[in-house]
């Protein structure tokens, strides 16, 4: 039998990348209403000693999931909940991105919330983060978070938007944005770059992608913004500086808008060393 290269495969796998931003374990005691990130997370749950008193409430659908020791919730980015942590839980946190091309994650429209009972995995998941910088645990963790990505996929009733051809079209687009996108960036200047009429670069761009360019801007705006936050030292003014915004004002109702917290909110929950 001849050999049969897979060219699909190995012309769409460097878009594929997985982004590791948080990992933490221990506890974090709170309460807060309709919390949203840009980051998926991960909650593994090792042990509980106030049973029954800790639960995620998924915003859009109303579920809840009462937080049980060996038991891994899932929440997309995006996506709104309800937390309610006792002191007596013990978790591993863990936040990344899997992204088919740089901006979008490809659970950015995940429905739902999920939960699942994995013992083993969150014995493995203890295990695993007191060994932080080793290799094999490195490789090991990403492991368990792709075999989970599959799992949900599988799972979601709409396919996926994969044609990385419309995508490579914006590159420029995108690098512009990485690299210099900030509270002053525009969409008639992303349409400039393509050398289209705003109109027609708008409508082309969420024709292709699925999101207006508008909302991708504030996507990323607000993906900075967590970002520059959780770097040590970092004031609030000082990311509204960086970020080009007219004042720490603005900035803070931007960021409370985009995600439910103030920057001072997202901000003790990182100092404390936890993020939801």
């Amino acid at each position: 039998m001849p050999v049969e290269e897979k060219q699909k495969i190995l012309s769409r796998h460097p878009y594929l990348r997985l982004r590791l931003t948080h990992a933490a374990i221990g506890s974090f005691p709170c309460h807060t209403m309709g919390n949203v990130m840009m980051v998926n997370r991960i909650i593994t749950v090792f042990a509980d000693s106030e049973e029954g008193r800790s639960s995620i409430r998924d915003s859009v659908s109303g579920e809840k999931f009462l937080m049980r020791p060996g038991y891994c919730y899932f929440i997309p980015c995006n996506h709104p909940t309800d937390w309610n942590l006792s002191q007596g839980l013990r978790f591993i946190s863990l936040h990344f991105n899997l992204e088919m091309f740089y901006g979008f994650d490809v659970f950015r429209e995940y429905p739902r919330c999920y939960q699942r009972h994995v013992p083993e995995l969150a014995a493995e998941l203890k295990e695993l983060v007191h060994h932080e910088e080793e290799v094999i645990t490195l490789c090991r963790i990403n492991g368990i978070i792709f075999n989970l990505c599959v799992e949900l996929l599988a799972k979601q009733p709409e396919p996926l938007r994969t044609d990385t051809g419309k995508w490579h079209v914006y590159e420029k687009v995108f690098d512009f944005i990485q690299k210099h996108g900030d509270a002053a960036t525009r969409v008639d200047a992303l349409a400039d770059m393509m050398d289209m009429r705003n109109n027609v670069f708008s409508r082309k761009f969420t024709h292709d992608l699925g999101i207006t360019p508008k909302n991708f801007l504030l996507n990323m705006l607000t993906r900075k913004a967590s970002e520059m936050l959780l770097v040590p030292g970092t004031t609030v003014r000082q990311a509204a500086e960086r970020l080009n915004f007219s004042s720490e004002y603005y900035f803070s109702n931007f960021f409370k808008k985009q995600t439910g917290l103030s920057p001072k909110e997202f901000q003790n929950h990182n100092g404390a060393g936890y993020s939801l």
